[in-house]
């Protein structure tokens, strides 16, 4: 080996060395200003509503702002693209959902759920729901079915185009051989008025969404996601009872930063997302919500990540759903 290579293998290696050392300096002092949590949909979304309880406790524990801020658009495509894109430093946080994933096998998006960031933690997993407003006459899934064959191409159904909303209205018209159509929007909680008022008829959507509503007596859930029945609404048939087994999506979440961001801020990160997760007041306030709470290291959302991205995968082109 010539003098030359020896010198810039030298090079490399205090490069290396020192980028290490700076990360090391920069979790040292971090965080060292507010740190903001992206939704990447709408007021009272299910990653909304997680993303503020979490924020709340972190804020807490380690005294400094956590902002939350809501980026909805392009089916959470813009909230994803933003973390992204942003500087490295463990500053911008984004808390992702199963959305995301199959978002990126249904329609064209401009992110890598493998390549552009950086696991942090698992947060939890929700069932979505199949709602109406309360008006409606369908008090079960199999008469909402049967009032959807009486009525071909004039049952609508709200949706975030390329997310899970889509992708269970596609598995309930193949299921059944409806004819329903998907009204489009940024976020499932931006169809509330509409599904309210009946303009809208057949609403998917997380948990976390539809209990207020239903709680208001404002919408009806007819059934619920998941191998079996969500502890806070035991008298709701899981569509696999319902006779839909095939109309069932429950939504992992999960907080994830810019890839480049250094290994130490991302530790520095996990353990306080992990610590505020773990904790009991915490925990309550999620289950209230739908949510079914559970942390992670790092590495074990690396390996959740690639393993519901191949599954996912499978599933969607089995399914031929497709949106250009």
């Amino acid at each position: 080996m010539n003098t030359l290579c020896i010198s810039r293998i030298a090079l490399w290696v205090l490069s290396a060395a020192g980028f290490s050392l700076a990360g090391n300096a920069h979790a040292q002092n971090y965080p060292t200003k507010p740190i903001t949590f992206v939704a990447p949909f709408g007021p009272g979304s299910g990653n909304d509503v997680i993303a503020r309880i979490v924020a709340q406790k972190v804020s807490e524990n380690w005294s400094q702002p956590v902002v939350v801020e809501n980026r909805p658009g392009a089916s959470g495509g813009i909230g994803m693209e933003t973390t992204a894109k942003a500087r490295p430093d463990g500053y911008t946080v984004v808390i992702a959902s199963t959305s995301h994933i199959v978002n990126q096998f249904v329609s064209k998006t401009r992110y890598d759920m493998l390549k552009d960031f950086a696991p942090v933690s698992v947060t939890g997993s929700m069932p979505y729901v199949v709602a109406v407003t309360h008006a409606s006459p369908a008090r079960s899934m199999n008469e909402l079915v049967a009032i959807a064959k009486s009525r071909p191409g004039k049952i609508n159904y709200a949706a975030v185009p390329g997310g899970v909303p889509h992708f269970m209205g596609e598995m309930l018209k193949s299921a059944r051989g409806l004819d329903i159509v998907m009204i489009p929007y940024k976020s499932t909680t931006d169809a509330e008025v509409d599904v309210i008022s009946g303009r809208v008829e057949i609403w998917f959507t997380t948990m976390a969404s539809a209990l207020p509503l239903m709680k208001g007596n404002r919408v009806r859930i007819l059934g619920v996601s998941g191998e079996k029945r969500a502890a806070v609404l035991p008298e709701v048939p899981t569509m696999a009872e319902a006779g839909l087994p095939t109309v069932d999506v429950t939504v992992g979440f999960f907080f994830l930063t810019a890839a480049a961001t250094p290994k130490p801020i991302v530790d520095a990160l996990n353990r306080e997302i992990v610590k505020a997760i773990d904790t009991k007041d915490v925990r309550d306030r999620l289950a209230a919500a739908g949510v079914d709470p559970r942390s992670s290291s790092t590495e074990e959302l690396d390996a959740l990540l690639k393993s519901e991205v191949a599954r996912w995968g499978k599933i969607i082109k089995d399914s031929g759903v497709r949106i250009d």
